[in-house]
């Protein structure tokens, strides 16, 4: 099959994931998260050019969910076991646990809609492996984990702990999450939109003038919960009615397939 170029751009996200994770092995963890960052702006640019030059077909949806598999699981699967081996200093077997969650969920979640595709007008049904892979970077980068992780003895780390598992158990859940296909952003939802493109760029020259290198990764984790616990507030309930419904059919369709 004839690769688009759709679809190089889908393999630049590929190679940032694998060069994400050879850079961890070369103990260099703070480029091994830009590469995650790098693989989430690929994968943004590969919808962009396919939208552009009406390049859609199955080929191209699939290998996109393949090489998220590596970009936005294994990648930061990865980056989660350095930060609690290495950082927090916590027993080998402890964190190939807290990685296997995140890497286990994301690859259940691949492997459920392959089976029953399913598409909610509006929303990413239960939380993107994308979002997932950028709350990583920025939580295990922030101050919360750096700063704050070490106190009581270590026992800080506990709260990113909490944090891993939960949104990890959110991959795999049917609650929706806002998305930006079919979907036209209004009012608090648009307000919202703007703050996220311009608080990244900004942040990230910001951080770099002031010699607050990290400060990207707070306002990210920022940025993610406003996503996951503001952005429902104030989406329209009549939508999120929808979308219940919606996934109601489809259990019943899943189910006697």
């Amino acid at each position: 099959m004839d690769m688009k170029l759709k679809d190089y751009v889908t393999l630049g996200g590929l190679g940032c994931g694998l060069a994400s994770v050879v850079a961890l092995l070369h103990d260099r963890f703070d480029l091994a998260s830009y590469l995650i960052l790098l693989a989430y702006v690929f994968d943004f640019l590969d919808g962009a050019v396919a939208r552009l030059t009406r390049q859609f077909n199955k080929f191209g949806s699939e290998l996109d969910n393949l090489c998220d598999m590596v970009s936005c699981s294994i990648a930061p699967g990865f980056l989660v076991f350095y930060a609690f081996y290495h950082i927090a200093d916590y027993p080998l077997w402890a964190a190939g646990a807290i990685m296997f969650l995140p890497v286990a969920t994301g690859t259940v979640r691949a492997a459920r809609f392959n089976v029953q595709r399913a598409e909610s007008p509006g929303f990413f049904i239960g939380m993107p492996r994308t979002v997932f892979a950028l709350a990583m970077v920025a939580l295990l980068n922030s101050a919360l984990f750096k700063s704050l992780g070490p106190l009581m003895s270590g026992y800080m780390y506990l709260v990113p702990l909490m944090i891993i598992v939960a949104i990890s158990m959110q991959m795999i859940s049917l609650r929706p999450y806002v998305s930006h296909h079919d979907r036209k952003f209004k009012g608090w939802l648009r307000l919202g939109v703007w703050f996220w493109l311009l608080s990244i760029p900004i942040s990230f020259i910001l951080g770099f003038a002031i010699g607050y290198r990290t400060l990207i990764f707070d306002v990210v984790l920022f940025d993610m919960v406003v996503y996951v616990f503001l952005a429902p507030l104030v989406t329209p309930k009549e939508e999120v009615k929808a979308h219940w419904e919606y996934i109601s059919q489809w259990k019943k369709m899943a189910s006697q397939s």
